[in-house]
């Protein structure tokens, strides 16, 4: 068999995900540089609790580093929970059918 190497890697920041040649894959749940989620699959049965471990800590790291660095200008990634939340409050607040509110304004009337 031939021996690991950890920095054999497919990242696709799109679907936030890290593929190791081995077949370990890893997905997260937030921005990859602080996610709030993380989920391994997929480890063969001949890798070491060790080495699962180091596949762990390089994905993450390699996912990180592709995602760029921390202080970057660019969007922020989403959870998939966000979005949802997003996406049903979108949909709430274009509703044809809400009732009509009174608004409250600040302006000084006159008269």
């Amino acid at each position: 068999m031939e021996p690991l190497r950890f920095e054999d890697w497919d990242v696709d920041l799109t679907q936030q995900r890290a593929q190791h040649h081995s077949g370990f894959s890893l997905q997260v749940d937030g921005d990859p540089r602080d996610p709030s989620g993380v989920v391994p699959s997929g480890a063969p049965e001949h890798l070491s609790v060790v080495d699962q471990a180091l596949l762990l800590r390089q994905g993450m790291a390699v996912l990180a580093a592709a995602a760029g660095p921390a202080g970057r200008s660019g969007p922020r990634i989403k959870s998939r929970s966000q979005q949802r939340a997003e996406a049903q409050a979108k949909l709430f607040a274009e509703r044809e059918d809400k009732p009509e509110r009174p608004r409250l304004s600040l302006k000084k009337t006159t008269g």
